[in-house]
């Protein structure tokens, strides 16, 4: 159902050609969490229409196309006139959405679609298990380099719209029809001794959540502003901030189960750095970093409810072994303190480590791995993406990772999740593909207060698996056929399996 523009959703992976240059990539990983798509995510915006522009991912999990549409030469002419006029009023409608460094884009898919289950997890019967649907959506980028400044800014919207008023599998209410929105802006300002640069991005809609084990509404904003100054050829300083906020409210659950309050969590880091480049190919960067992580329960952040804080000092080694090929690795100490959790059992002095592998030999080749304990971790947090275009019309993507947070179900309670995605893409001829996909997660929910008497937190599913498999068609640049069937762990409680069924008609311009 969703559309993708492949230059808004390629995955960029830098090729360093330098530790100097690396340096600024290894200040991204002491002030936010690693990008990588995790099966919450993918499950929570499968529903969504439209380009997803907030975050940068592997483009090929869960995509219709598996992400070879990216790679598709354009179609060869048609000699079917009303074929050929078709094209053009096309390329011209697409052409007259250009205004200077303002590129619009639109898109307008129709199809049907059928689900086993409503929204909290209940069996429906065969007049309210299917509705067609129609679903436009709009994205608007600006872009453009001035001199010394670089600024990209991205906004994309989509709406479903189910004409059957009983068909609830995404959500009933104001959640039936999904309104989704992202937003992204990036400013970068680069000379030959300074490099600053800011990154943000929003999003805000409904769909599932499995860690709650219900629907409900997600707004997320973070942002990130590092620099670095370049004092000689050998030595640089720099510093980093950065934010984020997330409220997850309004959770539709089963009905006889406990209704989920509304959560709201935000955290803020800050970071300073000094490099020695010891060598063309060796760097030593010395970083003190300290930061928290608050949470809190109720229809605003207004007041925390428990927060826990770190100050962190590493020294941390890269090492560039080729061009395309470096890694990373820091060792140091830390200090938590957690404030409103009684009698909490991870504070203190401890020690705190990070390690990183990154590997792109080609521009469809990649491999990025990294661990690290540190900040207000309780457990080591990893992630691994991979890809491999093992044929020219075949592809495979691997993620693999574990992090945490404070949990969005209960107060004191912690969240590590851990969790595998893959997918296999097959091009079965020139405008068509195929494309596997499957993920599974798991939820450690652990209680932070080792107080007596402490009220049981509240769990949500251990472990959520889906799966999907895609058939496309790109009938031409601007008109294509998607068939999608998915399966998935049960709403909520219910083991029962949960199918759906979608295929759309898509039209993007």
């Amino acid at each position: 159902m969703s559309s993708w523009k492949s230059k808004l959703s390629k995955l960029r992976i830098p090729s360093v050609g330098a530790v100097v240059a690396l340096t600024l990539i290894t200040l991204q990983r002491e002030v936010s969490a690693q990008t990588v798509l995790t099966v919450r995510e993918a499950e929570f915006r499968n529903r969504w229409a439209g380009e997803m522009v907030d975050r940068e991912v592997t483009p090929q999990y869960f995509q219709p196309d598996g992400g070879l549409g990216e790679e598709q030469a354009a179609l060869a002419p048609d000699k079917w006139s009303l074929v050929n006029d078709a094209d053009r009023i096309a390329r011209n409608f697409s052409d007259n959405l250009r205004f200077g460094p303002l590129d619009f884009s639109t898109g307008l898919s129709t199809g049907w679609q059928y689900s086993n289950q409503n929204s909290v997890g209940q069996n429906t019967d065969a007049a309210d298990n299917n509705s067609f649907f129609i679903a436009p959506t709009i994205g608007v980028q600006y872009e453009r380099q001035m001199g010394v400044w670089s600024v990209n800014a991205r906004y994309s919207a989509g709406y479903t719209y189910y004409f059957n008023q009983d068909y609830t599998a995404a959500g009933s209410g104001s959640q039936r029809n999904p309104l989704s929105m992202t937003a992204g802006l990036d400013i970068g300002y680069d000379t030959s001794r300074t490099q600053i640069n800011l990154t943000s991005s929003a999003s805000w809609g409904p769909g599932y959540d499995v860690i709650a084990g219900a629907n409900n509404w997600q707004t997320t904003l973070s942002l990130g502003l590092s620099g670095r100054y370049i004092v000689t050829d050998e030595i640089s300083v720099g510093a980093a901030i950065s934010g984020s906020y997330s409220n997850y409210s309004d959770a539709q659950v089963a009905p006889g189960e406990a209704a989920q309050p509304n959560s709201n969590s935000a955290s803020y880091s800050a970071a300073v750095f000094a490099d020695w480049l010891v060598t063309p190919k060796t760097n030593v960067r010395f970083v003190v970093s300290a930061g928290e992580d608050l949470q809190n329960f109720g229809n605003e952040f207004s007041g925390v409810t428990e927060g826990r804080g770190f100050i962190d000092a590493k020294v941390v080694l890269t090492y560039q072994i080729a061009p395309k090929f470096s890694v990373d690795a820091g060792v140091g100490a830390g200090y938590v303190e957690d404030s409103n959790i009684p009698d909490s059992e991870y504070v203190g002095w401890r020690p705190v480590w990070q390690a990183a592998i990154n590997y792109t030999p080609t521009e469809k080749t990649f491999f990025k791995a990294s661990a690290s304990f540190q900040g207000v971790d309780i457990q080591p947090n990893y992630s691994l993406v991979a890809g491999w275009n093992a044929r020219e019309k075949t592809r495979l993507s691997l993620s693999l990772y574990q992090n945490q947070g404070f949990s969005s179900l209960s107060p004191d309670q912690w969240n590590v999740v851990r969790g595998i995605m893959g997918t296999v893409s097959q091009r079965l001829f020139k405008t068509a593909g195929l494309s596997l996909s499957a993920g599974v997660e798991q939820s450690d929910y652990i209680g932070m207060s080792s107080a007596p008497n402490q009220p049981a937190p509240d769990e949500g599913p251990s472990n959520y698996w889906l799966a999907n498999a895609s058939l496309y068609w790109s009938i031409r640049e601007w008109l294509s056929w998607s068939n999608n069937i998915a399966f998935s762990t049960g709403y909520g409680n219910n083991e029962g399996m949960n199918t759906t069924f979608t295929t759309s008609l898509n039209l993007n311009f």
